[in-house]
């Protein structure tokens, strides 16, 4: 495509082959036949037979699965109803909750309802954006939505929101000469983007591209052709899994040799039943060691974190994602809307020999002791043209609006009538109004520091005397006011200078002289950061995570709100990042933390070079321009009043817009993922134990101490409800104060798998003991079931203690669940109904003696001291 801004602009209408009258319909209509309609590439249709079966796509799904096949082959049909219950329970919450998460680009085809002026035939008239071709003449207008990319021909004072493409919070004034060089698109001040909007002037352009063509249709491709990465959850419990599978298929296989070894000492026949019986025994044991609630554990949790994160202003479109955004220790933030108000603000007020801090004074108490104050502010109110706008909330030029903002917080108005206007343009670089005030007429401007410093002779001053007066114009007071607009323009602020001068009766309100003016003051404006955003970022601090700028902005506007909300570190634009590799962007990553001056590209390559360098990345942004990052970050998190374009590409949206609710979803996820992890720990703890139970019973000669009926009972049942509970257990104490979990560490670090292993093993010693002192090495089957009946009552009450050692080694409080009480009490009453009622007889156990149960409360004791000593470390 040709570089159009280059080009002048009867250079463009040749090289479009159009003139300044617009095409003719028939030639556009031959146009659009020919390139098609002016709308972006639909997404594909989601499938929701694919989301649904993506539900079942890890290997403890494919474990549980086969379970499932064999409590039916084993004929054990209502174990193989609960298993196969909790997986379509946990599909069909994960289904739901999932189904519109991946429409990254639906809400471009908005677009198509955007309707343009063109000239057709020479005359104005009006179509959907669909219809624009190239080569088509756009009339531009304040309110105006830009529906294609178009290279300017004329313009009026004209003035674009570039914001939602190029992040840049001020309008950018425009112009029709060509430019040099290879600008990025927040350069090409001669050209207007598709989603862009007129806020102030009018303007012709020629359509130079349309749909995929434009920028944001670039945009749009990279978003598509994004890969959806999964989240750290995913492959944390996706590599355990996998993990856990292999240990299991090794255990069996080794427990199945050693019976079968056993067979060969005893020098018994081997036959069909017997081997049978072997495998079913080999293979109840891998359906033992299965944690099979985990799945449905998983699903709850992060269900609850996101009904709670919704309760913060936090919406979740991907369910796995609530845990991520617990694990990121990068987080890159868009400026504006974001870190800022998108919303320009007087922050200071200053005349000679006075002034008004915003953010510091009450301002109508300082204004109402000064004239001089008011009299600025009364001119702010004066010389401008957005009042309409700020009454009906319909937009408008965004210092105009401040300043009006401004005024209305000092309690000013002005109730004089407007006479004549000089309109702003580029070459006197201010504007006059002539107003009749109080039988007066005065001509106030506002203007460029500089330019206006240079049209005063006077100027207005209030020392110690209760009148203002005005002065002769001195040098020194002349570097003063150079010297203040100087330091406000250090602190990346907008200036505006104010003056006025009495209208003489005889003079022509058509050739009104901006001459021999008296100075006013100043109004110093900025987009301030949002209210909370410095404790937020401390608080991400605290909790050992990097906040990252990224923004269109200049450098200076960068870095000036970089220092006001406390992020450090060195500055680097876009064109700086084009010079680099992929090597020194690296290097640059490791100590840069303001990115100013980018472009979706540039984010891409910031958040993937992060990525490669080992940090789970936030991505935080409002615009068109966000979007591609968004996808491409681990977590992408939507502003609420930005685009759709970028809640279509986001994770999580914030409803508030507030990056406090980013530090909030931040505790949320590491609560979630402590929860899910001592899940797994209960859920493992005893499955462990009891496949140490059972392969050491093997080993050791002994009768097998449980049978495949009570080992999926307890994995069903016992340890599930407790599991369940942990999800809406309190987080742990100092949760935000430690580092976050290293990307490369599995679901259970090691000092989680050696307090595992711990634990199991002593429990599965005591159960052996146990087992052998009730009966159950002996020859008599009610013996041995007498045995394995102790057993199964001690690995619940072994489970039941575990839940609130586990709870004390994450620091939770004992007494802060009662569903966690509840759910322990009925793993309890299910236990007694089993051994006191008829059901003993489906289970084949026993019910417990007096002696019995005292065997298993010291059982308990013994189990109690060694595990409250291995528990008192802290969580890592």
């Amino acid at each position: 495509m040709p570089a159009y801004y280059s080009a002048s602009c009867k250079e463009v209408l040749k090289l479009l082959k159009t003139d300044s009258g617009g095409l003719s319909q028939a030639e556009a209509e031959d146009r659009l036949n020919l390139f098609g309609p002016n709308s972006l590439k639909p997404p594909p249709p989601i499938s929701a037979w694919k989301i649904l079966f993506n539900q079942f796509s890890n290997f403890i799904i494919y474990l549980l699965l086969f379970a499932v096949l064999f409590s039916i082959i084993i004929g054990e049909y209502g174990d193989s109803l609960v298993i196969l219950a909790i997986l379509v329970l946990n599909g069909i919450i994960g289904f739901f909750q999932e189904y519109n998460a991946n429409r990254s680009l639906e809400a471009l085809k908005r677009m198509a309802t955007i309707q343009a002026a063109v000239l057709r035939d020479g005359k104005l008239k009006h179509v959907t954006a669909e219809q624009l071709v190239c080569g088509d003449i756009l009339h531009l207008e304040h309110g105006d939505k830009i529906p294609a990319d178009a290279r300017l021909l004329n313009v009026v004072e004209l003035q674009l929101d570039e914001s939602p493409l190029t992040g840049e919070s001020m309008p950018v004034r425009k112009q029709t000469a060509p430019i040099s060089g290879q600008p990025g698109p927040a350069d090409q001040t001669n050209m207007v983007f598709s989603s862009t909007s007129v806020v102030e002037g009018r303007g012709l352009a020629v359509v130079t591209a349309c749909g995929q063509e434009t920028e944001i249709g670039k945009i749009s491709t990279m978003i598509s052709e994004a890969k959806e990465e999964k989240t750290p959850l995913q492959r944390r419990l996706d590599r355990f899994g996998r993990n856990i599978g292999m240990v299991i298929i090794g255990i069996c296989l080794l427990v199945f040799l050693l019976l079968m070894s056993r067979l060969r000492i005893d020098g018994e026949p081997l036959t069909n039943p017997i081997f049978l019986q072997f495998a079913f025994i080999s293979i109840s044991l891998a359906v033992a060691a299965v944690p099979t609630a985990l799945p449905a554990v998983v699903t709850i949790a992060l269900s609850i974190g996101t009904r709670r994160l919704l309760k913060k202003n936090m919406l979740v479109r991907r369910l796995t994602s609530v845990e991520t955004l617990g694990s990121c220790d990068v987080i890159c933030s868009d400026k504006t809307g974001t870190l800022t108000r998108n919303q320009m603000t007087v922050r200071e007020g200053w005349c000679l020999g006075t002034s008004v801090d915003f953010d510091q004074d009450d301002g109508i108490h300082a204004i109402k002791k000064s004239e001089q104050l008011n009299l600025l502010f009364t001119a702010g109110v004066a010389c401008n043209n957005s009042l309409a706008n700020l009454r009906s909330d319909s937009g408008g030029n965004p210092t105009e609006l401040a300043l009006l903002r401004a005024a209305d917080k000092a309690g000013i108005t002005f109730e004089g009538m407007r006479l004549a206007e000089r309109p702003f343009n580029s070459r006197r670089k201010c504007m006059s109004v002539a107003v009749e005030s109080e039988n007066r007429s005065l001509l106030y401007s506002k203007g460029a520091p500089e330019q206006m410093l240079n049209r005063c002779t006077h100027a207005v001053i209030q020392d110690s005397s209760p009148a203002m007066k005005r002065i002769p114009l001195s040098e020194t007071e002349r570097n003063d006011i150079s010297d203040t607009y100087h330091r406000f323009g250090a602190q990346a602020m907008r200036v505006i200078a104010f003056a006025y001068r009495e209208i003489s009766d005889n003079e022509d309100f058509d050739e009104l002289a901006e001459e021999g003016l008296t100075f006013i003051g100043l109004q110093a404006m900025i987009d301030p950061p949002r209210e909370g955003v410095v404790s937020a970022i401390e608080k991400a601090k605290l909790a050992h995570i990097r906040v990252i700028m990224i923004t269109g902005d200049h450098r200076e506007t960068a870095n000036a709100i970089a220092k006001q909300t406390g992020i450090e570190g060195e500055c680097v634009t876009g064109a700086e990042i084009d010079a680099m590799n992929d090597i020194d962007l690296a290097v640059t990553l490791d100590t840069t933390n303001i990115f100013a001056r980018v472009v979706p590209e540039h984010k891409q390559r910031i958040v993937s070079g992060l990525q490669d360098k080992g940090h789970i990345v936030a991505m935080t942004g409002d615009g068109v321009n966000d979007a591609p990052a968004l996808k491409k970050a681990d977590i992408g998190i939507a502003i609420g009043s930005g685009t759709d374009v970028a809640h279509e590409a986001a994770d999580f949206v914030l409803l508030d817009d507030s990056f406090i609710s980013i530090v909030a979803g931040i505790e949320e996820g590491r609560g979630i993922y402590e929860n899910i992890q001592k899940s797994i720990m209960l859920l493992l703890s005893g499955n462990l134990m009891e496949v140490l139970v059972i392969f050491l019973a093997v080993l050791l000669g002994f009768n097998l101490p449980l049978t495949a009926l009570l080992l999926l009972w307890i994995n069903l049942i016992t340890d599930g409800a407790p599991a369940l509970a942990y999800s809406v257990d309190p987080y742990g104490t100092a949760i935000m104060q430690r580092p976050p979990i290293p990307p490369g560490e599995g679901i259970l670090p090691r000092t989680k798998l050696r307090l595992l292993v711990s634990l199991g093993s002593i429990g599965a010693l005591i159960s052996l003991v146990l087992f052998q002192l009730t009966g159950g090495g002996g020859n008599e089957v009610a013996d041995i079931q007498r045995g394995q009946t102790v057993v199964f009552s001690y690995i619940v009450l072994f489970e039941m203690i575990l839940v609130f050692i586990l709870r004390r080694s994450y620091q939770v409080p004992l007494l802060s669940n009662h569903w966690l009480w509840i759910a322990v009490v009925f793993s309890l009453a299910t236990q007694i109904f089993i051994l006191y009622t008829p059901a003993r007889f489906v289970f084949h156990v026993t019910a417990l003696e007096i002696q019995e149960i005292c065997y298993l409360l010291l059982a308990t004791f013994v189990f109690m001291i060694p595990a409250l000593i291995i528990t008192r470390a802290k969580p890592n």
